[in-house]
Protein backbone atom coordinates (compact mmCIF):
# COMPACT_ATOMS: atom_id res chain seq x y z
CA UNK A 1 0.00 0.00 0.00
CA UNK A 2 1.19 3.08 -1.27
CA UNK A 3 2.70 5.48 2.20
CA UNK A 4 1.54 9.09 2.51
CA UNK A 5 3.23 11.32 4.51
CA UNK A 6 1.76 14.23 6.63
CA UNK A 7 4.23 16.63 8.39
CA UNK A 8 2.27 19.77 10.55
CA UNK A 9 5.13 22.40 10.90
CA UNK A 10 6.82 24.23 8.52
CA UNK A 11 9.33 25.24 10.20
CA UNK A 12 13.07 24.60 9.67
CA UNK A 13 12.97 20.90 10.80
CA UNK A 14 9.33 20.52 9.25
CA UNK A 15 10.67 21.54 5.76
CA UNK A 16 13.93 19.21 5.76
CA UNK A 17 12.19 16.73 6.65
CA UNK A 18 9.43 16.85 4.30
CA UNK A 19 12.04 17.82 1.40
CA UNK A 20 14.07 14.90 2.29
CA UNK A 21 10.97 12.20 2.49
CA UNK A 22 9.16 13.57 -0.87
CA UNK A 23 12.14 11.76 -2.58
CA UNK A 24 10.45 8.75 -1.79
CA UNK A 25 6.64 9.36 -0.84
CA UNK A 26 4.09 11.93 -1.44
CA UNK A 27 4.42 14.77 1.95
CA UNK A 28 1.74 17.02 2.61
CA UNK A 29 3.37 20.00 4.72
CA UNK A 30 1.01 21.97 6.97
CA UNK A 31 1.15 24.70 8.28
CA UNK A 32 -1.02 27.65 9.84
CA UNK A 33 1.55 30.65 8.76
CA UNK A 34 3.36 29.44 5.82
CA UNK A 35 3.43 32.58 4.73
CA UNK A 36 7.52 32.15 5.22
CA UNK A 37 7.50 29.57 2.39
CA UNK A 38 6.99 32.15 -0.23
CA UNK A 39 10.28 32.99 -1.73
CA UNK A 40 9.71 34.94 -5.03
CA UNK A 41 12.88 33.47 -6.72
CA UNK A 42 11.12 29.88 -6.13
CA UNK A 43 7.86 30.33 -5.14
CA UNK A 44 5.56 27.65 -3.76
CA UNK A 45 1.88 26.76 -4.17
CA UNK A 46 -0.05 26.65 -1.13
CA UNK A 47 -3.43 25.24 -0.94
CA UNK A 48 -6.07 24.88 1.27
CA UNK A 49 -6.53 21.31 2.60
CA UNK A 50 -10.52 20.88 1.69
CA UNK A 51 -9.35 22.13 -2.19
CA UNK A 52 -9.24 17.71 -2.14
CA UNK A 53 -5.47 18.65 -4.07
CA UNK A 54 -4.50 15.39 -2.34
CA UNK A 55 -6.78 13.23 -2.53
CA UNK A 56 -5.55 13.73 -6.21
CA UNK A 57 -1.44 13.50 -5.29
CA UNK A 58 0.44 9.90 -6.12
CA UNK A 59 3.60 8.57 -6.54
CA UNK A 60 6.20 11.17 -4.37
CA UNK A 61 6.35 14.71 -3.92
CA UNK A 62 5.84 17.55 -1.95
CA UNK A 63 2.65 19.88 -1.32
CA UNK A 64 2.20 22.65 0.88
CA UNK A 65 -1.67 23.61 2.43
CA UNK A 66 -2.25 26.41 5.16
CA UNK A 67 -4.37 25.12 7.78
CA UNK A 68 -3.86 24.18 11.57
CA UNK A 69 -2.86 21.03 12.48
CA UNK A 70 -4.99 20.41 15.98
CA UNK A 71 -8.11 21.15 13.87
CA UNK A 72 -9.58 17.45 13.10
CA UNK A 73 -11.73 18.47 10.18
CA UNK A 74 -8.51 19.70 8.87
CA UNK A 75 -6.54 16.59 9.63
CA UNK A 76 -9.64 14.59 7.94
CA UNK A 77 -9.30 16.67 4.86
CA UNK A 78 -5.99 14.81 4.22
CA UNK A 79 -6.26 11.60 5.53
CA UNK A 80 -7.48 8.96 3.10
CA UNK A 81 -8.36 5.31 3.88
CA UNK A 82 -6.71 3.71 1.16
CA UNK A 83 -3.17 5.04 1.51
CA UNK A 84 -1.40 4.21 4.38
CA UNK A 85 -1.30 7.95 6.08
CA UNK A 86 1.53 8.59 8.31
CA UNK A 87 1.64 11.85 11.01
CA UNK A 88 4.21 13.84 12.09
CA UNK A 89 4.04 16.85 14.39
CA UNK A 90 6.84 18.59 14.38
CA UNK A 91 5.63 22.53 16.00
CA UNK A 92 7.48 24.11 18.77
CA UNK A 93 5.09 23.79 21.33
CA UNK A 94 4.50 20.16 22.84
CA UNK A 95 0.90 20.74 23.87
CA UNK A 96 0.10 21.20 20.17
CA UNK A 97 2.40 18.30 18.67
CA UNK A 98 0.30 16.02 21.77
CA UNK A 99 -2.89 17.47 20.34
CA UNK A 100 -2.15 17.11 16.71
CA UNK A 101 -0.90 12.90 17.79
CA UNK A 102 -4.07 12.48 19.47
CA UNK A 103 -6.66 13.37 16.51
CA UNK A 104 -4.37 11.66 14.10
CA UNK A 105 -4.51 8.68 16.26
CA UNK A 106 -8.37 9.21 16.25
CA UNK A 107 -8.88 9.49 12.55
CA UNK A 108 -6.73 6.43 12.24
CA UNK A 109 -3.38 7.79 11.11
CA UNK A 110 -0.65 5.50 11.31
CA UNK A 111 2.21 5.82 12.74
CA UNK A 112 2.01 8.82 14.51
CA UNK A 113 5.43 10.59 15.32
CA UNK A 114 6.23 14.08 17.53
CA UNK A 115 9.11 16.19 18.46
CA UNK A 116 9.24 16.00 21.87
CA UNK A 117 11.29 19.58 23.68
CA UNK A 118 10.44 19.11 27.60
CA UNK A 119 10.69 15.91 29.33
CA UNK A 120 7.90 16.74 31.26
CA UNK A 121 5.55 15.50 28.22
CA UNK A 122 7.10 12.24 28.20
CA UNK A 123 4.13 10.31 29.90
CA UNK A 124 1.46 11.97 28.08
CA UNK A 125 2.74 11.27 24.84
CA UNK A 126 2.99 7.26 26.37
CA UNK A 127 -0.60 7.57 27.19
CA UNK A 128 -1.52 8.45 23.60
CA UNK A 129 0.65 5.83 21.83
CA UNK A 130 2.38 8.73 20.10
CA UNK A 131 6.33 7.79 18.77
CA UNK A 132 8.38 10.37 20.51
CA UNK A 133 12.17 11.46 19.62
CA UNK A 134 13.21 13.85 21.94
CA UNK A 135 15.29 16.47 21.04
CA UNK A 136 17.12 17.38 24.04
CA UNK A 137 17.84 13.80 24.40
CA UNK A 138 19.14 13.38 20.50
CA UNK A 139 21.07 16.84 20.72
CA UNK A 140 23.13 15.00 24.23
CA UNK A 141 24.01 11.84 22.37
CA UNK A 142 25.33 12.86 19.04
CA UNK A 143 27.41 15.55 20.91
CA UNK A 144 28.84 12.74 23.29
CA UNK A 145 29.42 10.78 20.18
CA UNK A 146 31.13 13.32 18.07
CA UNK A 147 33.02 14.13 20.84
CA UNK A 148 34.03 10.09 21.73
CA UNK A 149 34.68 8.88 17.96
CA UNK A 150 36.34 12.13 16.90
CA UNK A 151 33.52 13.48 14.56
CA UNK A 152 32.75 10.26 13.22
CA UNK A 153 28.78 9.59 13.26
CA UNK A 154 28.03 5.91 15.24
CA UNK A 155 25.11 3.84 14.63
CA UNK A 156 22.85 3.40 17.71
CA UNK A 157 21.04 0.36 18.66
CA UNK A 158 22.80 -2.62 16.86
CA UNK A 159 26.25 -4.58 17.70
CA UNK A 160 25.76 -4.41 21.07
CA UNK A 161 25.91 -0.59 21.26
CA UNK A 162 29.89 -0.98 21.12
CA UNK A 163 30.25 0.62 17.81
CA UNK A 164 30.41 -1.26 14.81
CA UNK A 165 29.22 0.54 12.35
CA UNK A 166 30.62 4.12 12.28
CA UNK A 167 29.75 6.89 9.81
CA UNK A 168 32.51 8.76 8.56
CA UNK A 169 32.64 11.78 5.77
CA UNK A 170 35.96 12.28 4.17
CA UNK A 171 38.27 15.48 3.96
CA UNK A 172 40.83 16.20 1.50
CA UNK A 173 43.61 14.71 3.52
CA UNK A 174 42.07 11.34 3.62
CA UNK A 175 44.56 8.59 2.42
CA UNK A 176 41.43 7.10 0.89
CA UNK A 177 41.02 9.56 -1.76
CA UNK A 178 41.44 8.32 -5.48
CA UNK A 179 43.19 4.67 -3.87
CA UNK A 180 41.72 1.74 -4.43
CA UNK A 181 40.08 -0.75 -2.22
CA UNK A 182 41.51 -3.65 -2.77
CA UNK A 183 44.84 -1.62 -1.95
CA UNK A 184 43.68 -1.13 1.40
CA UNK A 185 43.99 -5.09 2.40
CA UNK A 186 41.66 -4.20 5.79
CA UNK A 187 41.67 -6.63 9.02
CA UNK A 188 38.85 -6.90 11.66
CA UNK A 189 36.74 -3.92 9.69
CA UNK A 190 35.38 -3.21 6.08
CA UNK A 191 34.13 -0.12 3.97
CA UNK A 192 30.67 -1.31 3.97
CA UNK A 193 28.82 1.22 1.50
CA UNK A 194 29.82 4.92 0.47
CA UNK A 195 27.03 7.79 -0.61
CA UNK A 196 27.98 10.32 -2.52
CA UNK A 197 25.35 13.25 -2.68
CA UNK A 198 22.27 11.69 -3.36
CA UNK A 199 23.54 8.55 -5.00
CA UNK A 200 24.76 4.96 -2.68
CA UNK A 201 27.62 3.30 -3.88
CA UNK A 202 28.08 -0.77 -3.27
CA UNK A 203 31.81 -0.73 -2.92
CA UNK A 204 34.16 -3.43 -4.97
CA UNK A 205 37.95 -3.93 -4.95
CA UNK A 206 38.48 -1.13 -7.79
CA UNK A 207 35.95 1.41 -5.83
CA UNK A 208 38.03 4.84 -5.51
CA UNK A 209 36.90 7.71 -3.29
CA UNK A 210 36.74 11.39 -3.05
CA UNK A 211 36.35 14.34 -1.08
CA UNK A 212 32.89 14.78 1.36
CA UNK A 213 32.03 11.40 0.57
CA UNK A 214 30.07 10.10 3.39
CA UNK A 215 31.99 6.16 3.65
CA UNK A 216 30.39 3.39 6.71
CA UNK A 217 32.41 1.27 8.02
CA UNK A 218 31.65 -2.24 9.82
CA UNK A 219 34.00 -3.65 12.07
CA UNK A 220 35.56 -4.63 15.28
CA UNK A 221 34.97 -2.25 18.23
CA UNK A 222 37.90 -2.61 19.15
CA UNK A 223 39.54 -1.28 16.13
CA UNK A 224 36.98 0.56 14.44
CA UNK A 225 37.61 4.32 16.64
CA UNK A 226 41.54 4.17 15.05
CA UNK A 227 40.49 3.13 11.92
CA UNK A 228 37.94 5.84 11.05
CA UNK A 229 40.03 8.45 12.76
CA UNK A 230 42.93 7.70 10.04
CA UNK A 231 40.26 7.39 7.07
CA UNK A 232 38.60 10.84 8.21
CA UNK A 233 41.64 12.74 8.47
CA UNK A 234 44.60 10.83 7.14
CA UNK A 235 47.44 13.21 9.34
CA UNK A 236 48.48 11.63 12.58
CA UNK A 237 46.48 13.62 15.52
CA UNK A 238 49.20 12.94 18.77
CA UNK A 239 48.63 14.12 21.66
CA UNK A 240 45.54 15.89 20.60
CA UNK A 241 43.06 12.73 21.51
CA UNK A 242 44.21 13.66 24.78
CA UNK A 243 44.63 16.96 25.19
CA UNK A 244 46.34 19.79 23.05
CA UNK A 245 49.33 20.87 25.84
CA UNK A 246 52.88 18.89 26.81
CA UNK A 247 52.85 19.28 30.30
CA UNK A 248 55.96 19.13 32.42
CA UNK A 249 56.75 17.63 35.72
CA UNK A 250 60.15 19.62 36.77
CA UNK A 251 61.14 18.66 40.36
CA UNK A 252 64.82 18.94 39.77
CA UNK A 253 66.65 22.24 40.75
CA UNK A 254 67.35 22.11 36.35
CA UNK A 255 65.72 20.73 33.80
CA UNK A 256 67.26 22.31 30.90
CA UNK A 257 67.42 18.62 28.96
CA UNK A 258 63.86 17.56 30.47
CA UNK A 259 62.32 21.05 28.60
CA UNK A 260 64.21 20.14 25.54
CA UNK A 261 62.52 16.68 24.70
CA UNK A 262 59.09 18.63 25.71
CA UNK A 263 60.16 20.93 22.76
CA UNK A 264 60.72 18.07 20.60
CA UNK A 265 57.46 16.62 21.08
CA UNK A 266 55.38 20.00 20.93
CA UNK A 267 57.15 21.03 17.76
CA UNK A 268 57.08 17.71 16.10
CA UNK A 269 53.07 16.66 17.11
CA UNK A 270 49.96 18.29 17.03
CA UNK A 271 50.65 19.76 20.58
CA UNK A 272 49.89 23.59 21.41
CA UNK A 273 52.15 25.01 23.69
CA UNK A 274 54.35 23.90 26.84
CA UNK A 275 53.12 24.11 30.13
CA UNK A 276 55.92 23.84 32.51
CA UNK A 277 55.33 21.91 36.31
CA UNK A 278 57.55 23.62 38.99
CA UNK A 279 57.70 23.68 42.60
CA UNK A 280 56.39 27.17 44.02
CA UNK A 281 56.18 28.78 40.48
CA UNK A 282 53.32 31.33 39.50
CA UNK A 283 50.18 29.82 38.19
CA UNK A 284 49.97 31.28 34.92
CA UNK A 285 46.87 29.07 33.40
CA UNK A 286 47.59 27.84 29.83
CA UNK A 287 45.26 30.02 27.03
CA UNK A 288 42.73 27.66 24.89
CA UNK A 289 43.43 25.92 21.72
CA UNK A 290 41.70 28.94 19.69
CA UNK A 291 43.68 31.70 21.11
CA UNK A 292 46.89 30.64 19.65
CA UNK A 293 47.32 31.81 16.11
CA UNK A 294 49.73 29.06 15.11
CA UNK A 295 51.46 26.09 15.60
CA UNK A 296 55.37 26.67 16.92
CA UNK A 297 57.40 25.66 13.50
CA UNK A 298 60.32 23.27 13.07
CA UNK A 299 62.36 26.38 14.59
CA UNK A 300 60.49 28.46 16.91
CA UNK A 301 60.10 27.69 20.58
CA UNK A 302 57.13 26.60 21.91
CA UNK A 303 54.73 28.93 23.68
CA UNK A 304 55.18 28.32 27.50
CA UNK A 305 53.02 28.86 30.75
CA UNK A 306 53.58 27.83 34.04
CA UNK A 307 52.03 26.47 37.04
CA UNK A 308 52.89 24.93 40.91
CA UNK A 309 53.93 21.61 41.31
CA UNK A 310 53.01 19.37 44.13
CA UNK A 311 54.70 15.86 44.91
CA UNK A 312 52.96 13.09 43.05
CA UNK A 313 51.55 11.47 46.65
CA UNK A 314 49.61 14.77 47.25
CA UNK A 315 45.39 14.68 47.00
CA UNK A 316 45.36 17.69 44.76
CA UNK A 317 48.40 16.32 42.29
CA UNK A 318 46.44 14.79 39.75
CA UNK A 319 43.70 17.43 39.57
CA UNK A 320 46.74 20.30 39.21
CA UNK A 321 48.14 18.71 36.36
CA UNK A 322 45.02 17.69 34.23
CA UNK A 323 43.48 21.48 34.58
CA UNK A 324 46.20 22.42 32.65
CA UNK A 325 45.14 19.93 29.51
CA UNK A 326 47.88 17.57 29.26
CA UNK A 327 47.96 15.35 26.21
CA UNK A 328 51.48 14.12 27.00
CA UNK A 329 53.11 14.28 30.34
CA UNK A 330 57.11 14.62 30.53
CA UNK A 331 59.08 13.91 33.56
CA UNK A 332 61.67 11.23 34.50
CA UNK A 333 61.43 8.00 36.45
CA UNK A 334 62.65 7.24 39.62
CA UNK A 335 63.02 4.52 41.54
CA UNK A 336 61.61 2.97 44.60
CA UNK A 337 62.87 2.54 47.68
CA UNK A 338 64.11 -1.64 48.46
CA UNK A 339 60.93 -1.92 50.86
CA UNK A 340 58.34 -0.44 48.08
CA UNK A 341 59.59 -3.04 45.79
CA UNK A 342 59.50 -5.78 47.80
CA UNK A 343 56.26 -5.20 49.31
CA UNK A 344 54.48 -3.69 45.82
CA UNK A 345 54.00 -0.48 46.71
CA UNK A 346 53.71 1.79 44.12
CA UNK A 347 56.16 4.13 43.84
CA UNK A 348 56.73 7.90 42.25
CA UNK A 349 56.26 6.79 38.66
CA UNK A 350 52.84 4.91 39.58
CA UNK A 351 51.49 7.48 41.31
CA UNK A 352 52.42 10.26 37.80
CA UNK A 353 50.36 7.49 35.57
CA UNK A 354 48.11 6.62 37.64
CA UNK A 355 46.86 9.82 38.32
CA UNK A 356 47.00 11.92 35.16
CA UNK A 357 45.84 9.42 33.13
CA UNK A 358 47.76 10.42 29.70
CA UNK A 359 50.28 9.56 28.21
CA UNK A 360 53.43 9.69 30.24
CA UNK A 361 57.50 10.37 28.63
CA UNK A 362 59.94 9.59 30.85
CA UNK A 363 62.52 11.08 29.58
CA UNK A 364 66.00 10.11 28.95
CA UNK A 365 67.47 12.82 26.18
CA UNK A 366 66.96 10.26 23.51
CA UNK A 367 66.01 12.39 21.13
CA UNK A 368 65.95 12.61 17.68
CA UNK A 369 63.43 9.71 17.67
CA UNK A 370 64.92 7.70 14.50
CA UNK A 371 63.62 4.49 15.93
CA UNK A 372 60.45 3.55 18.01
CA UNK A 373 60.11 0.06 19.48
CA UNK A 374 56.62 -0.77 20.19
CA UNK A 375 55.75 -4.10 22.42
CA UNK A 376 52.82 -6.22 21.98
CA UNK A 377 50.88 -9.32 24.19
CA UNK A 378 47.91 -10.74 23.73
CA UNK A 379 46.53 -7.73 25.99
CA UNK A 380 43.37 -5.29 25.43
CA UNK A 381 46.29 -2.57 25.32
CA UNK A 382 47.90 -3.64 21.78
CA UNK A 383 45.85 -1.15 19.89
CA UNK A 384 45.82 1.75 21.82
CA UNK A 385 49.30 1.46 22.59
CA UNK A 386 50.06 0.98 18.30
CA UNK A 387 47.73 3.96 17.59
CA UNK A 388 49.88 6.38 20.06
CA UNK A 389 53.38 4.78 18.58
CA UNK A 390 51.89 4.79 14.69
CA UNK A 391 51.28 8.86 15.37
CA UNK A 392 54.66 9.33 16.13
CA UNK A 393 56.24 7.09 13.88
CA UNK A 394 54.98 9.30 11.32
CA UNK A 395 55.23 12.47 12.79
CA UNK A 396 58.94 12.08 14.01
CA UNK A 397 59.49 10.33 10.40
CA UNK A 398 60.86 7.58 12.64
CA UNK A 399 61.23 3.68 11.70
CA UNK A 400 59.05 1.67 13.92
CA UNK A 401 59.85 -2.13 15.59
CA UNK A 402 57.46 -4.14 16.85
CA UNK A 403 58.32 -6.68 19.57
CA UNK A 404 56.60 -9.50 21.35
CA UNK A 405 58.17 -11.58 23.84
CA UNK A 406 56.53 -14.95 25.53
CA UNK A 407 57.25 -16.98 28.23
CA UNK A 408 59.00 -20.43 27.42
CA UNK A 409 56.52 -22.94 26.01
CA UNK A 410 56.29 -25.25 29.12
CA UNK A 411 55.12 -21.91 30.96
CA UNK A 412 52.56 -19.96 28.22
CA UNK A 413 51.23 -23.20 26.92
CA UNK A 414 51.45 -21.56 23.66
CA UNK A 415 51.78 -23.87 20.27
CA UNK A 416 53.40 -22.82 17.12
CA UNK A 417 50.58 -21.75 15.29
CA UNK A 418 49.94 -19.38 18.18
CA UNK A 419 52.98 -17.65 18.09
CA UNK A 420 53.03 -14.28 16.62
CA UNK A 421 49.06 -13.65 16.47
CA UNK A 422 49.13 -10.74 18.48
CA UNK A 423 51.39 -8.93 16.07
CA UNK A 424 49.22 -10.11 13.27
CA UNK A 425 46.75 -6.34 13.52
CA UNK A 426 49.78 -4.28 14.30
CA UNK A 427 50.65 -5.13 10.76
CA UNK A 428 47.44 -4.87 9.61
CA UNK A 429 47.29 -1.26 11.07
CA UNK A 430 51.04 -0.01 9.47
CA UNK A 431 49.57 -1.12 5.72
CA UNK A 432 46.80 0.48 5.90
CA UNK A 433 49.38 3.83 7.61
CA UNK A 434 51.55 2.87 4.93
CA UNK A 435 54.38 2.43 7.47
CA UNK A 436 56.96 -0.53 7.15
CA UNK A 437 57.24 -2.78 10.83
CA UNK A 438 60.01 -4.18 11.41
CA UNK A 439 59.13 -7.48 14.22
CA UNK A 440 60.48 -8.72 16.56
CA UNK A 441 60.13 -12.04 18.96
CA UNK A 442 61.79 -13.57 22.00
CA UNK A 443 61.44 -16.35 24.56
CA UNK A 444 62.01 -15.20 28.17
CA UNK A 445 61.56 -12.77 30.47
CA UNK A 446 59.51 -9.42 28.76
CA UNK A 447 61.50 -6.85 31.05
CA UNK A 448 65.08 -8.22 30.51
CA UNK A 449 64.18 -8.47 26.28
CA UNK A 450 62.59 -5.22 25.85
CA UNK A 451 65.25 -3.25 27.65
CA UNK A 452 68.14 -5.00 25.46
CA UNK A 453 66.05 -4.44 22.32
CA UNK A 454 65.74 -0.34 23.61
CA UNK A 455 69.71 0.18 23.44
CA UNK A 456 68.76 -0.11 19.40
CA UNK A 457 66.05 2.58 19.72
CA UNK A 458 65.12 6.18 20.70
CA UNK A 459 61.91 5.63 22.10
CA UNK A 460 60.08 3.10 23.03
CA UNK A 461 55.65 3.50 23.70
CA UNK A 462 54.14 0.88 26.36
CA UNK A 463 50.98 0.68 27.84
CA UNK A 464 49.58 -0.52 31.31
CA UNK A 465 46.04 -0.91 33.17
CA UNK A 466 45.79 1.60 35.79
CA UNK A 467 46.32 0.29 39.73
CA UNK A 468 48.48 -2.16 38.05
CA UNK A 469 50.08 -3.89 40.69
CA UNK A 470 53.88 -4.05 40.69
CA UNK A 471 55.76 -6.61 42.61
CA UNK A 472 58.78 -9.27 42.23
CA UNK A 473 56.46 -12.39 41.00
CA UNK A 474 53.62 -9.57 39.61
CA UNK A 475 55.40 -6.70 38.00
CA UNK A 476 54.18 -3.83 36.23
CA UNK A 477 55.98 -4.57 33.08
CA UNK A 478 55.67 -0.89 31.49
CA UNK A 479 57.26 1.26 34.28
CA UNK A 480 59.61 -1.68 34.72
CA UNK A 481 61.14 -0.77 31.34
CA UNK A 482 60.56 3.08 31.98
CA UNK A 483 62.87 2.16 34.54
CA UNK A 484 65.38 0.67 33.17
CA UNK A 485 65.50 1.02 28.75
CA UNK A 486 68.21 3.29 28.35
CA UNK A 487 66.29 5.76 25.88
CA UNK A 488 63.07 7.38 26.35
CA UNK A 489 59.80 5.82 27.29
CA UNK A 490 56.01 6.90 26.51
CA UNK A 491 53.87 4.87 29.04
CA UNK A 492 50.55 4.81 27.98
CA UNK A 493 47.87 3.88 31.08
CA UNK A 494 44.48 2.68 30.55
CA UNK A 495 41.36 2.15 32.93
CA UNK A 496 40.39 -1.12 33.15
CA UNK A 497 36.10 -1.26 31.82
CA UNK A 498 33.70 -1.93 34.31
Amino acid sequence: MEMRIVIVGAGDTGLALAKRLSKRHPVLLLDREPAHLEDPEHPVQIHAPESGVAQTQAGSGLLFFKGDGCSRLVLQHLYEDIVNCALVAVTGDDETNLEVGRIGRDLGYEPVAALQHSALFGERYGAEHIITLDRTQLVVDEIERSLRHRGAVVARGVGFGRGELVEIRLVRTSPLIGRPLQDLRPHRWRVAAIFRGDEAIVPVGDTTMEADDRVLLVGDPHILATVSEYLRLGKPQFPQPYGPHVVTLEYAVSEEALLEEAEVFTRRTEAVQIVRGIPDAENVWPRDEGDLEDEPGADEEADRTTFSLRPPDHQDFGADVVRNLPGLVVTRSEQRPWLARAMGRHGHDARICDAVKRPVLFARGSHPYKRILLPVSYSELNIPAAEVALDLTRQMEAGLTAMNVDHPKFISGLEDEDVHEEVVPIRRLCELYEVELEYRHAWGNPVRHVVRQAEQHDLVVVARWQGRPDSYFNPDVALRVARLAPCSVLVLTRARRG
